[in-house]
């Protein structure tokens, strides 16, 4: 299956949300880096590579522990952001798939929330598997799906309904990654062992008075399916994730349960 223009889309819809991620997106994914560092493990004089770096901060937060660090992202936008945020930390444009940096480099590789958004999850596994020195651990978040996720239920019932899926461009599979014992094979494949893996229990804090036009910040994936959508369609879809994101409205904010995974290996 051909993803590059889901790829594209990604790239070019991250780089658009750059200064807006402080105000959307960090409000959840903030709260999975505590549980990432803590299985990092991270040491003074680590050398630590932020794959998938966005902003910024996961980079920011090790370098405090004491590491060197580097990131990278495929987005141009966040990597500039990130490098006006942390200018003492080197950040680069590269793909996750296909890291800049010769075998047996990092004692630490990290992602938060980046796999989601690879067309080959695999392949960023081995390509981290390759950078790592031995016993080196690779770390990465996931968002949970709408079995376990009260905030991709609500989104994925409403586009169920009313979306015509087939208008976006193909793309992976979005919580294959959730799957604890996928992801335990795939890490295996990848060579990796001694594999855990860590509920994080993330409330979304939404800002309104729209949860649509919030998330509509918040993300890409659900943007694109939006977008191929006829205008009518669009918003009635608006008008019922407002109503069904209602009950969760509390002092001035949306809350919204959104929680994670971190799944961290040892490489051999």
């Amino acid at each position: 299956m051909d993803y590059s223009a889901f790829r594209l889309g990604e790239r070019d819809g991250w780089s658009s949300r750059a200064d807006v991620y402080d105000a959307a997106t960090a409000r959840a994914t903030l709260q999975t880096i505590p549980m990432l560092l803590h299985n990092a493990r991270v040491f003074p004089g680590a050398r630590v590579l932020d794959a998938g770096c966005g902003p910024g901060y996961v980079a920011a937060c090790a370098r405090l522990l004491g590491a060197d660090v580097e990131g990278i992202d495929f987005s141009e936008g966040m990597v500039r952001k990130a490098r006006s945020l942390f200018p003492d930390i080197a950040f680069s444009v590269a793909d996750v798939e296909e890291l800049p940096a010769q075998d047996r480099t990092f004692d630490i590789v990290l992602s938060n929330i980046v796999l989601f958004h690879v067309t080959d999850p695999l392949r960023a596994m081995s390509e981290a598997w390759r950078v790592l020195k031995k016993d080196g651990r690779f770390v990465f978040s996931q968002w949970l799906g709408p079995d376990r996720s009260e905030c991709y239920k609500l989104l994925f019932d409403v586009l169920g309904q009313h979306a015509d899926m087939s208008r976006a461009d193909p793309a992976p599979d979005a919580f294959l990654l959730s799957d604890e014992t996928e992801v335990a094979d795939m890490l295996q494949t990848a060579g990796f062992r001694d594999i855990r893996s860590d509920v994080v229990e993330n409330v979304l804090h939404a800002q309104g008075p729209s949860f649509f036009d919030f998330f509509m910040n918040f993300g890409v994936r659900v943007p694109l399916i939006l977008e191929r959508q006829e205008p009518a369609i669009q918003a009635s879809i608006r008008n019922e994730i407002d109503a069904r994101a209602a009950q969760y409205w509390s002092d001035g904010s949306y809350r919204i349960p959104m929680p994670s995974i971190v799944f961290s290996g040892r490489a051999d």
